[in-house]
């Protein structure tokens, strides 16, 4: 499915598509805590393999976010760049190319950690518990600028990160001759974030992607 959103006269809205989906209709993120910071900007700076910068504003516990990386990753003769914004809100998140003025939308994939989560939620950090659905385990802790932040690995994703009240802080990543570095240089919470923050842009075309229909798609694959 395929919309585009333009400007135009300010009184009249433009409509989005609501996609189908069996875990929009079965889970909600509402009273969910994803951080533990309700709002707030991060800075990160990105080295390595990869070089460049991210930044990240949240609101409602991290039920809103809006996250903007600009980044080129070079391996050998391999190069690309990437100028994007990830817009998470509620049940939705979009990922928007800043370049092509082109983005998905997609159901929160959060959702679908709910369900692996579904007969555990009410045991521990909502926050805790998303990391450890996606294989991390705690390995220390340590204070980075104040914070004091716990060590999670990933052996699947071959990274290491400082987690803070459930955010990013710092990452190390390497497999191979791949290596990326990820540190928070800025941070301000619990600060007032513009709704406006986490709205589309405008003039930016969007293909909605149905994760079910891929879902069963790779299944039949599978055979």
């Amino acid at each position: 499915m395929i919309f585009f959103i333009s400007c135009g006269d300010n009184s009249k809205e433009t409509s989005i598509p609501q996609a189908n989906s069996n875990l929009n209709n079965t889970f909600t993120l509402k009273d969910k805590k994803i951080f533990g910071v309700q709002s707030g900007i991060i800075e990160y700076e990105i080295s390595g393999s990869q070089t460049g910068s991210r930044k990240l504003y949240f609101d409602d516990w991290g039920r809103k976010q809006a996250e903007y990386s600009n980044t080129t990753i070079k391996v050998g003769k391999y190069s690309k760049h990437s100028n994007l914004l990830k817009i998470t809100n509620g049940n939705w998140q979009y990922i928007i190319d800043l370049d092509k003025s082109t983005g998905t939308k997609r159901e929160n994939p959060i959702l679908e950690k709910m369900f692996e989560l579904k007969d555990q939620m009410n045991y521990g950090e909502f926050g805790e518990q998303l990391i450890l659905v996606d294989g991390g385990f705690e390995s220390g802790n340590e204070d980075i600028e104040g914070r004091r932040c716990r060590i999670y690995e990933f052996k699947d994703l071959k990274s290491k990160n400082w987690i803070w009240n459930w955010l990013l802080i710092k990452s190390e990543i390497q497999s191979g001759n791949v290596k990326i570095n990820i540190n928070a240089n800025y941070i301000r919470e619990n600060i007032p974030i513009q709704d406006s923050v986490f709205t589309l842009p405008k003039n930016v075309l969007i293909t909605e992607v149905d994760l079910k229909s891929l879902r069963n798609q790779t299944l039949e694959n599978q055979f």
